[in-house]
């Protein structure tokens, strides 16, 4: 009796995910670019507006999308973005089921997810994982994520959503990005990178005109200066006329904090900028010569 129980509750659960699948896969559509390669995009808006990765849909020309029905529409670009590997295709079609949004900011470490794909001609294909890890960067105002699942990425996988088992999305796969692993970029960062190729055809970030990298900082330093933080990052490179050399940063400069914020990753930096609107100015906390000083800069604009 507990044995026919528990195959009762298993076949629930299986046919729950497959309708799952199902319903989700009709948002998930195959773009071809005329290579011999195809790649997964999802329908982002109804009106025929696709989101696919950009190392998946290399040219900019000829290019196709087939939805779960197999009709073919002709497609345009709208914009890309090479930082987060998204592009923005418009679909020569204005009635089309768009993915039901989730939020990546309620992802939960060890919750189940499925990865969907239409990878070549083989149609829908979907497999399933736990969230391993999600990697969150603040910026002003702004979180976003990389999500880390183990739900298997094949070739073609790339530009798929990464769904709950409710069936809404929680970011887009990319291949790349893991090396191996399986990523997917959070739909928050989705959205607002397709909102801004949508209306600007790029996606403006903040920008100091600087290159760094993370070094310890001496303990003799930290116990001088009283501060806790163990890392900076170090200016290796000012571009000439850049909003931080206008600001007064130099070689050898050791940035502390943005913003009031500490900074220990060269990540951490470009996200904080990414949504830094252009014109705003921000405090900069430095080590110049073994002694503490603060700067102002004025962001300037990238893309």
């Amino acid at each position: 009796m507990e044995s026919h129980s528990h195959e009762v509750t298993l076949q629930s659960f299986s046919d729950q995910l497959a309708s799952i699948v199902e319903a989700a896969g009709r948002s998930v559509v195959r773009v071809d670019d005329g290579s011999r390669l195809t790649a997964t995009g999802i329908v982002w808006r109804g009106d025929g507006l696709i989101v696919a990765t950009s190392h998946g849909t290399e040219r900019d020309d000829e290019l196709a999308v087939y939805t779960c029905d197999g009709e073919q529409h002709a497609a345009t670009l709208v914009g890309r973005d090479e930082e987060s590997d998204l592009v923005l295709l418009r679909a020569n079609a204005t009635e089309m089921l768009a993915v039901t949004m989730g939020d990546d900011n309620a992802v939960r470490i060890g919750q189940v997810v499925l990865a969907l794909a239409r990878p070549g001609n083989a149609g829908l294909q979907a497999t399933m994982g736990i969230v391993g890890f999600k990697q969150e960067m603040a910026s002003s105002g702004h979180i976003e994520h990389l999500i880390g699942a183990d739900a298997t990425l094949y070739p073609g996988f790339s530009g798929g959503p990464l769904i709950d088992v409710s069936g809404r999305i929680l970011g887009v796969t990319n291949r790349s990005f893991g090396r191996g692993q399986t990523i997917a970029v959070g739909i928050s960062l989705v959205n607002h990178v397709a909102e801004s190729l949508l209306t600007r055809g790029s996606v403006r970030r903040g920008y100091l005109g600087v290159s760094t990298q993370a070094v310890t900082l001496p303990e003799s330093l930290r116990t001088t200066l009283e501060i806790d933080q163990r890392t900076g990052l170090l200016v290796v490179q000012v571009a000439e006329g850049g909003p931080a050399e206008r600001a007064g940063l130099t070689l050898g400069d050791t940035i502390l904090k943005l913003g009031g914020q500490p900074l220990d990753a060269v990540d951490e930096l470009r996200s904080r900028l990414r949504s830094t609107p252009a014109g705003e100015t921000v405090s900069l906390h430095i080590v110049r010569g073994g002694k503490l000083k603060e700067i102002a800069a004025t962001v300037g604009s990238a893309g």
